[in-house]
């Protein structure tokens, strides 16, 4: 994203209605624990308790869309996934409150959010009644910051994705070409992957190492990138035996669809990872295969 589109999305998201429904629930929850007596109780004090929160949620939104976001170089928002068990999708929405993705279609950390969260926090002592320590208002700012976006991934990835005009295509259309779960897929590791042991949680990317087609229409060209995460290393026996890798997240950019990869060609079948070492340049070609059924457009 642009950082013109990056500040159009936090524009939009002040007048989302989950930003005012967030703003509520934390009103609420503050009337409820008598947060702020100053305020009062009645409607009067939910009003007052609602207009601050709202104008917390607005600073930080504004500050990580106007700048921090532009400047850290990472995208704002969330990436429906829609796959998986409803437990592996809850557990996915989590995940990504605490890891974004940035420009270059990298996981990071949300040094964003976390910008932003602290700068409205240091704002919110202009008009939050009462007195406390800087270190309480930035904890407790950013405790509930995340705890909300977990919420509202939540609420994305279960309820809200038939109503956002930003839902990703439909990979099931009724027209197209099929690219069907188990196809082996040849990639080669670019970065982040190699014989020696790497670290859980390291970003790994890959370039299609050639196009790939259905019934003679190519879906993915060579070059096309991939990129995933590594979940877990184990080391091998002896000192001349490799690392078993366990990959998670690989994505495969195709056309408009983010075509999602596995290690194992059969669903539930646990097998090593298959990958050998090109002779000409060293790098290590993977092959990976499709996840579930992908359905792409008439129109490459």
């Amino acid at each position: 994203m642009s950082p013109k589109q990056k500040l159009h999305l936090g524009v939009r998201t002040l007048v989302d209605p989950t930003t005012f429904a967030g703003a509520g629930i934390a009103a609420g929850i503050q009337q409820a624990m008598n947060s702020y007596h100053q305020y009062g109780q009645g409607a009067e004090g939910f009003a007052k308790r609602f207009g601050a929160a709202y104008a917390t949620g607005a600073s930080a939104t504004l500050i990580t869309s106007v700048l921090a976001d532009s400047v850290f170089r990472q995208d704002p928002r969330y990436f429906y996934s829609g796959r998986g068990t409803a437990r592996q999708r809850a557990w996915y929405a989590v995940k990504s409150a605490f890891l974004t993705r940035g420009d270059n279609g990298k996981f990071q950390l949300p040094y964003a959010e976390l910008a932003g969260t602290i700068a409205a926090a240091e704002l919110s002592q202009a008009y939050l009644p009462g007195s406390r320590t800087q270190y309480t208002l930035i904890g407790r700012s950013v405790m509930f910051h995340f705890a909300g976006l977990i919420g509202l991934n939540m609420a994305q990835e279960f309820l809200l994705k038939k109503r956002t005009t930003n839902k990703p295509p439909d990979r099931l259309a009724e027209h197209g070409p099929v690219l069907r779960e188990g196809t082996p897929v040849s990639l080669i590791a670019v970065e982040g992957f190699s014989r020696e042991t790497g670290a859980s949680g390291k970003t790994v990317r890959f370039v299609l190492a050639q196009d790939l087609s259905v019934d003679g229409t190519v879906v993915a060209k060579s070059g096309d990138v991939a990129s995933g995460q590594v979940d877990d290393v184990s080391e091998g026996n002896t000192p001349n035996q490799a690392s078993s890798v366990a990959l998670e997240n690989v994505e495969l950019q195709a056309s408009n669809l983010n075509v999602p990869l596995r290690t194992n060609q059969l669903r539930g079948v646990v097998s090593p990872m298959q990958y050998k070492e090109l002779p000409d340049c060293g790098k290590l070609e993977v092959t990976l295969f499709v996840a579930h059924d992908m359905r792409f457009s008439d129109t490459p």
